[in-house]
């Protein structure tokens, strides 16, 4: 699998960046039978989608923006909405309200990710995640929409979306274990599993019920 994983800077410049300590991380990582390339992006308007664009028309099979996020959880981002809404200017001056980001593009595109899966796994690695609904009107979702949005128009079939990470909780052994789980996730030779199974014997310990016997 050849997976691409773009880190998002905050728009307002932190010390540490959770998203590229994550790509740091990554970027040492070994996986067998796997090619993981890490990329940064600006938080400038003009300029954060632009290193992502140039990369797109390569042979991916999945493709992953990394964002901060002011969240207590991993949050597997489910749509990407065609509106630019923000308070606060990046570091050229810009401050979109209520901008569309593309004027002729459909006002919404859904993520390819397997999120529910995601998340599970995550859980299961003991690692907080969850789905989210809402990817905000920030520069994550812009450049979250204007991937998607290209590679709708390019009509590329791929595993694409976004995932906000806990800007307050990096650890090291936690993005080794998230990276393990993605790759397992978007690896298109593996049987994906049921993200709506039920862990029986899991809901029978909590109730006190013993499993029975296979």
């Amino acid at each position: 699998m050849n997976l691409l994983l773009a880190g998002i800077e905050p728009t307002v410049p932190t010390s540490e960046a959770v998203a590229w300590r994550y790509l740091s991380v990554i970027g040492e990582m070994e996986f067998e039978g796997h090619h993981v390339v890490t990329l940064r992006l600006p938080a400038v308007w003009d300029d954060c989608f632009l290193p992502l664009k140039d990369c797109l028309s390569q042979k991916w099979d999945a493709v992953v923006c990394l964002a901060d996020a002011d969240s207590e959880s991993i949050e597997v981002e489910r749509i990407a909405i065609n509106e630019t809404d923000v308070s606060t200017k990046d570091r050229s001056g810009r401050r979109p309200r209520g901008k569309v980001i593309v004027p002729d593009g459909e006002p919404g595109y859904w993520s390819t990710l397997p999120y529910r899966e995601l998340a599970l796994q995550l859980t299961n690695a003991k690692l907080q995640a969850s789905g989210s609904h809402s990817a905000g009107t920030g520069l994550a979702n812009f450049v979250f929409y204007r991937m998607m949005h290209a590679l709708s128009v390019s009509e590329r079939r791929l595993s694409a979306g976004l995932i906000h990470l806990p800007e307050r909780r990096f650890e090291e052994e936690k993005a080794e274990r998230f990276a393990s789980v993605l790759v397992s996730c978007l690896d298109g030779n593996r049987e994906p599993e049921d993200s709506l199974k039920l862990n029986l014997d899991r809901i029978q310990a909590r109730s006190g019920v013993q499993p029975r016997s296979r």
